[in-house]
């Protein structure tokens, strides 16, 4: 367990968030999964692996305009991101897809 896991459970317990509900998921499993999901998050500059994208075809299916020249719109990790066309570095992080469109 890191630091930052034991920092948000400690919290999350120190103001009551465990204990709102019988239903309530325990904290410290809280904090792992919220950390194992910014873990797999995209980060600008990087290059993804081929495996990782998926190209849009069509961008106003997400609500976006045609491509900006030299870069083009693909999902990496469950976001939509913008890349560059040449090298496949991520310029931009737009916003995660809803799960449906995955």
């Amino acid at each position: 367990m890191n630091a930052q896991t034991i920092i948000v459970a400690t919290l999350m317990t120190g103001l009551g968030l465990g204990s709102l509900t019988p239903y309530a998921p325990d904290p410290l499993r809280v904090a792992s999964v919220a950390a194992k999901e910014a873990a797999e998050r995209p980060i600008m500059g990087t290059v993804p692996s081929k495996g990782q994208v998926q190209r849009i075809r069509n961008p106003g299916n997400y609500g976006l305009g045609n491509d900006i020249a030299g870069s083009i719109y693909a999902i990496v990790s469950g976001h939509l991101v913008r890349l560059d066309a040449k090298t496949g570095r991520i310029i931009s992080i737009l916003r995660p897809v809803p799960k449906s469109r995955n």
